[in-house]
């Protein structure tokens, strides 16, 4: 029996999500895989369905459930200790949590730890001589990826010299991270055009894109439309918050902007319904604004709505795009930095990308895109989703390594 320990970066749900289905799948395909996850992020919402496809959940967190979305990570002053000292190291290079990360691997023994973007389980699994996996979305860090001057468009008041500091050393690390992991996935097709992308290449023997990694979130289950309080008979658009906040008004001020172009579309759609997803903490419903904190399973709800308002968040993009929903990806402003570089990516691949809050713009951004040809308008999903077999291709390169030793599609 070969054990396997997940270990998804606990600063979004995105990362439990794409665990959870690579696990699934593994448990699916090779039937002498022990299974364990790591959780430290929704253990009230991830517990359960981990535990439910028959892999052992170690909350990190007992005593309290962590949810991101909460606190502000940043402030506007962007130098050395506000972007390093009081938010990189805490979060993602903690020697801290290294060491207890490191403890785990010494009291379970795994024959392979498969990191989601878990920096500290990394280095843990790398110093522990540990056979490993890295799974990302992103191909560097993320303030390596966004340009200095976006970051001033964004509103950060920036110390230039310390953040491009920050920057190449950040890119050290990175560079070290992949250079020692034995398997590299990433789920964010791979450009030219992105510096980090042409670094990352440097390691094409061990770094594979497989596309969207997409599994059902939940199997089977049916959407009771009467308990979220929406009307099925009226047309309805989907608005998703995101689930981590660079600055907490940003959150609210999503949510204001999303209401105010609502309302101009109702201008155009009398009855139209707006569906708010990670906005509270107990559904409700506000005239046609419904407020839904989280859906395990959305499937039924997108594939049924006319359009999908989505910070780039890139498990959100992935899966729209393997399963063609239109979606406009919206950001409230550049402060949301990490998320300003899949923002960018996006916009290069043709796909309708706004930010700021001009709801009248949004509002003819939308009504135009539901007006398009959705083929030529979202043909750049078939550049994020060339084919259907994201999951498996990941499952097969990680089964071969743990099986053989040498990962091969």
């Amino acid at each position: 029996m070969k054990k396997i320990l997940l270990a998804p970066n606990p600063t979004g749900t995105g990362h439990n999500m794409r665990l959870l289905a690579i696990g699934r799948k593994l448990k699916h395909i090779n039937n002498n895989l022990e299974i364990t996850v790591l959780l430290g992020s929704r253990q009230d919402i991830f517990s359960q369905l981990f535990e439910s496809e028959g892999i052992r959940v170690i909350d990190l967190n007992p005593t309290g459930i962590i949810d991101h979305s909460k606190n502000s990570h940043l402030e506007s002053d962007l130098n050395w200790e506000t972007m390093i000292s009081n938010y990189f190291v805490p979060t993602f290079f903690n020697g801290d949590k290294v060491l207890k990360y490191m403890n785990l691997i010494n009291e379970l023994s795994p024959d392979l730890l498969i990191s989601d973007y878990n920096i500290n389980a990394t280095i843990a699994a790398i110093t522990s001589s540990t056979k490993n996996v890295f799974i990302t979305e992103r191909h560097n860090f993320t303030l390596v990826d966004v340009e200095i001057e976006d970051l001033i468009i964004g509103g950060f008041n920036v110390n230039i010299k310390e953040i491009n500091a920050a920057k190449k050393n950040l890119q050290r690390l990175f560079d070290w991270l992949i250079m020692n992991s034995d398997l590299v996935i990433t789920d964010k097709v791979l450009l030219a055009s992105f510096k980090t992308d042409v670094q990352l290449l440097k390691y094409k023997s061990k770094v594979h894109f497989v596309g969207a990694m997409y599994s059902e979130r939940s199997q089977g289950v049916q959407l009771d439309y009467g308990e979220l309080q929406i009307d099925k008979s009226k047309p309805y658009i989907v608005g998703t918050v995101s689930s981590t906040t660079m600055l907490k008004q940003d959150k609210e001020k999503n949510i204001s902007v999303y209401i105010s172009t609502f309302n101009e579309l109702k201008k155009t759609i009398p009855d139209l319904q707006l569906v708010l997803l990670g906005t509270s903490d107990k559904k409700q419903k506000n005239d046609d604004v419904i407020y839904i904190p989280y859906l395990p399973s959305w499937r039924q709800l997108i594939e049924n709505s006319l359009l999908v308002i989505s910070h780039p968040g890139w498990i959100t993009v992935t899966e729209v795009s393997y399963l063609n929903i239109p979606t406009v990806f919206y950001l409230p402003n550049f402060m949301e930095y990490h998320e300003v570089e899949a923002y960018r990516r996006l916009e290069q691949l043709g796909l309708p990308v706004f930010n700021g809050e001009d709801s009248k713009s949004f509002c003819e951004l939308i009504i135009s895109i539901m007006k398009s040809d959705k083929e030529k308008t979202f043909s750049g999903y078939k550049i994020l989703s060339p084919d259907k077999n994201g999951i498996n291709k990941a499952t097969n390169l990680i089964n071969t390594l743990v099986e053989e030793g040498e990962p091969t599609l």
